[in-house]
């Protein structure tokens, strides 16, 4: 081994260093060119150790690490933003935006990534687990910026520094040795709404004294009565075609829903979402009726093969944030209280518990992707069902041979 021309020289401040310059430690396999560096060291055998370090480094990439354009842990997180949207689903990929903009960019947006530390990282994500763990004294809503899914948080930032590490950029993901907290969360008490029995009695007896044969009434009879023989989501009604109902055997396929208001997703919200389920003869009459109707209009504009089931009268996909108002102006001349589209889906659910469904049907019917989210959701939703029951166990207990009480 040849001799290292070490030199000693001295910092500022007095102190003795050594350097070796000129020192080579590999040829770059991309460019065929030898590389040299310089090595600095506190003593002769830390400048030694240190070049065998770097000869070993260059032998395993097989070349110099270039330098990269991306520093700080934004310019990482857009890229990985990126390369999830080439993955994901629309919805995803917009929450993902969202929680990078509210969380992620905030705390460590122009630092580089090459110094932040698992320490920092630790204090940031007790930060977040503190305001998750902040009770929130009859408050329906967070404030933004201090969300309860505080694990989440995490998982973001930890998925940017594994991609700052796939990329060369780090030696190591300092998330690794991250401890996540284990906290309780107070959580926001969600009462449900929907209609009952009488109440949607009430809804479509109005519905029926509106002119007939408008594009508007017509449209919510169809939909109304769509929605609650069915548990659709609202974005899953405004995606289905003619092709996904089969009227002859009162069924309807679920596979699609609408995102960013008038785009059509070919994939539901869950995997559970695509499905199929069967609906009540009253609902397929109304159906078909809204299909009869729709087909002559379609005709009359010269476009008689519109696939959409619930389409703009132009035949565009609907935005159904556009129909609020005219739910709101129904709802309130039938004297009801209001509710959204989505409390079509809680009526139906109502609906099907107290006509004797098990959780198991219901959650197939809503598509939830497990049972336990059906029964968390509807267990409350059963008074006429659990009446039932109790004059079944009370006719039992008048009857039984020893009963005396």
């Amino acid at each position: 081994m040849n001799k290292l021309n070490i030199k000693e020289y001295k910092t500022k401040g007095g102190e003795v260093r050594y350097i070796l310059r000129g020192a080579y430690i590999g040829t770059d396999v991309l460019t065929g060119k030898q590389v040299k560096t310089y090595v600095r060291g506190r003593t002769k055998t830390g400048v030694k150790n240190e070049l065998e370090r770097l000869k070993n480094d260059f032998k395993k990439n097989g070349c110099a690490k270039r330098k990269s354009s991306l520093n700080t842990f934004s310019e990482v997180a857009e890229s990985f933003f990126e390369f999830y949207k080439l993955q994901q689903k629309i919805g995803s990929v917009k929450q993902m935006r969202a929680n990078l903009d509210t969380y992620s960019l905030p705390a460590f947006g122009n630092k580089r990534i090459s110094k932040i530390t698992t320490a920092q990282i630790q204090k940031q994500v007790i930060l977040w687990a503190k305001n998750a763990a902040e009770p929130l004294e009859g408050k329906q809503k967070r404030t933004q910026g201090k969300g309860k899914d505080y694990k989440l948080q995490f998982n973001v930032i930890n998925r940017i520094f594994q991609h700052a590490f796939s990329l060369g950029m780090i030696d190591f993901n300092p998330c690794q040795s991250v401890i996540i907290p284990q906290i309780k969360i107070d959580k926001a008490t969600k009462q449900l709404k929907f209609y009952t029995k009488m109440e949607l009695e009430t809804l479509f007896s109005h519905v029926r004294s509106l002119p007939s044969g408008k594009w508007s009434t017509e449209y919510f009879q169809a939909l109304l009565r769509l929605l609650v023989a069915s548990g659709l989501r609202i974005g899953e009604a405004m995606a289905l075609s003619w092709s996904d109902i089969d009227l002859d055997k009162q069924t309807i396929s679920i596979s699609k829903t609408t995102v960013q208001r008038t785009t059509i997703q070919d994939t539901p919200k869950t995997n559970k979402s695509t499905r199929q389920i069967t609906i009540d003869p009253k609902a397929n009459a109304t159906l078909k009726h809204w299909f009869f109707y729709q087909k002559k209009h379609f005709m009359s504009l010269g476009n008689p093969h519109q696939p959409l089931v619930f389409p703009t009268w132009q035949g565009n996909v609907m935005d159904y944030h556009s129909l609020a108002y005219r739910l709101k102006k129904i709802e309130t001349e039938a004297k009801l209280p209001l509710l959204s589209f989505h409390g079509f889906r809680h009526s139906h659910a109502s609906l099907c518990l107290n006509a004797g469904m098990t959780y198991k049907v219901i959650q197939e019917r809503l598509g939830h992707s497990t049972l336990q989210m059906t029964m968390d959701l509807y267990s409350h939703l059963e008074p006429e069902k659990k009446n039932k029951e109790l004059e079944l166990f009370t006719k039992y207990a008048k009857y039984a041979k020893y009963a005396n009480f």
